[in-house]
């Protein structure tokens, strides 16, 4: 059950976290280049949530958890 939890809050916050990213693409239309626009995006903190978040969700998708049956109670 955990690891369902954990997927699903790594998820939604990897989608508002992109969808972030991209709104702050509309500076390019008031004249910043790509590379300031590159720069400022890498040093806020919606970058290092996507980070975090992304490796959360690799992690609990890829990890192999214990295998023991439900029923059992050890």
């Amino acid at each position: 059950m955990t690891r369902i939890f954990l997927f699903l809050i790594s998820y939604g916050l990897i989608v508002v976290t992109v969808s972030h990213m991209i709104f702050y693409f509309n500076y390019r239309s008031l004249g910043y280049g790509w590379h300031q626009i590159i720069y400022f995006i890498i040093h806020t903190a919606d970058f290092a949530l996507f980070v975090v978040s992304t490796i959360t969700l690799i992690l609990s998708v890829y990890v192999r958890a214990p295998s023991r049956l439900p029923s059992s109670r050890e």
